[in-house]
């Protein structure tokens, strides 16, 4: 009779054992993909974010923009990302840089991708340039050194020494253009084309900047808008208003693809993240654009 115990007991040990196996191996194949996913890029030390306000998705073809169309070429892209609603620039500008609808941002310390970055390189401070002044509210002065320029040459320039010089680990640019234009020409206009050109110039002199400075080969660039337009204006839904282009060109990337499915604005602070291979904060709900990644 205790031989009938023991080899009960044993055969239930047995079974135990076998149901937890089967249970973490389980577990262990649920966050196996993603983990697989993400050992499959190394992270870059240097991004580089290019914003031109009011750049429409649906103009870039036309648009005479030799160095964008070149990272275009050999990097990951889409002219249909979506900007959230209203198609404004405030709205779309918060969302962008804190991976999250303004509506859920619940708070002055909710975290922005200058924030994580600042916690992550404390020995290199990020560096947000800007035209318009209302984004100085986008980050303190405390997670970003912020610098205010124009959309001009001399601007850029300012933008390529400060590279070249500090070789930040995150560099933020946001031209105000071609949305002034927009507003007093109308998009699609050729004074609005002739500027996407003009702007073209600015971002191949921040490109020169980063191989200069000799970080080229470690550095992700990322060019996107807040908003389209149509006509003298935007803040609709509609689609000139709503698509804004998306290209991530660098080491790591995938070259000459189309990010297959269109996605929101607030998608890119957590791919800029997966970039840095810095952990999303729990509180954005944009998600990680893990098809751009080789």
């Amino acid at each position: 009779m205790m031989y009938l115990k023991r080899q009960a007991t044993g055969k239930l040990l047995l079974l135990l054992i076998l149901y937890l196996f089967l249970i973490t191996g389980c577990a262990s194949n649920k966050s196996a993909a993603p983990a697989e996913e993400e050992l499959l890029y190394y992270p870059v030390r240097h991004l580089v974010f290019i914003g031109i306000d009011g750049w429409g998705g649906a103009y870039t073809s036309k648009a005479k923009m030799p160095a964008a169309k070149q990272m275009m070429a050999e990097g990951a892209s889409s002219m249909k990302m979506k900007c959230i609603m209203p198609s404004n620039s405030w709205e779309n500008w918060l969302a962008f840089f804190n991976g999250t609808p303004p509506e859920q941002i619940n708070s002055d310390q909710f975290p922005s991708i200058f924030t994580i970055v600042n916690e992550n390189y404390p020995a290199s401070k990020p560096v947000f340039f800007f035209e318009w002044s209302d984004l100085d509210e986008i980050c303190s002065s405390e997670t970003a050194e912020k610098i205010r320029i124009l959309s001009d040459i001399e601007s850029a320039q300012k933008v390529a020494s400060y590279i070249i010089e500090n070789k930040p680990v995150f560099t933020a640019v946001v031209f105000n253009e071609p949305d002034e234009t927009g507003h007093r020409d109308r998009w699609g206009s050729k004074a609005y084309y002739d500027k996407l050109t003009e702007l073209d110039g600015l971002i191949a002199i921040i490109k020169q900047a980063v191989i200069d400075a000799g970080i080229y080969e470690n550095t992700v660039f990322v060019l996107s808008s807040d908003h389209g337009g149509t006509f003298w204006g935007h803040g609709f839904n509609i689609t000139k208003q709503r698509q804004i282009p998306l290209i991530i060109y660098g080491k790591g990337i995938k070259q000459g693809v189309n990010i297959p499915k269109p996605g929101l604005i607030y998608n890119i602070a957590p791919t800029m993240a997966a970039i840095l291979d810095l952990e999303v904060p729990p509180e954005w709900t944009g998600q990680t654009l893990w098809s751009v990644f080789k």
